[in-house]
C-alpha cells in the first residue's frame, strides 16, 4: 500500500544522498574536523526555484556546522570561501544553498552549538 511505499522511498533515500556522503567525506578528509554536522533540509524548500522538482530527497540545501583547526587564522570570509572551493564539484552539480558555520575548537568551546 501507501504507506510500504513512502517507507521504501524513506529507506532508500538514505542509500541515495550521494551529495551529501561526497560533502561529509571532502570536509572530513580535507579539514579533519573535530565536530562536523550536516544538515539536508532541502525538503523545506520543496517547489521553490532551488528546488523546482519539489522533490523533498532532492539534495540541494544544505547546513553545515564545521569545527577545525584548519580555520585558524582565517576570517569568516576565507573559511566560507574554503569551504565553497571544496565543494564546487557539489555546487556545480546543484547544491543551490549551503549555510555554513565555521569555528575553531577554540571558538566552539565558547559558545553553545548552532544546530
Amino acid at each position: 500500500g501507501a504507506g510500504e511505499v513512502m517507507l521504501l522511498r524513506r529507506a532508500m533515500s538514505t542509500a541515495m544522498r550521494p551529495i551529501y556522503g561526497r560533502i561529509h567525506a571532502k570536509l572530513t578528509e580535507s579539514l579533519s574536523p573535530v565536530a562536523l554536522t550536516i544538515k539536508d533540509e532541502s525538503f523545506m524548500h520543496a517547489g521553490h526555484s532551488g528546488n523546482p522538482s519539489g522533490d523533498p530527497d532532492a539534495e540541494t540545501h544544505f547546513k553545515v556546522y564545521c569545527v577545525s583547526e584548519a580555520f585558524a587564522g582565517m576570517n569568516m570570509v576565507a573559511r566560507h570561501r574554503l569551504v565553497y572551493g571544496l565543494l564546487d564539484q557539489e555546487i556545480k552539480d546543484g547544491v543551490h544553498a549551503l549555510s555554513l558555520k565555521t569555528k575553531t575548537p577554540s571558538e566552539a568551546e565558547k559558545e553553545p552549538k548552532p544546530l
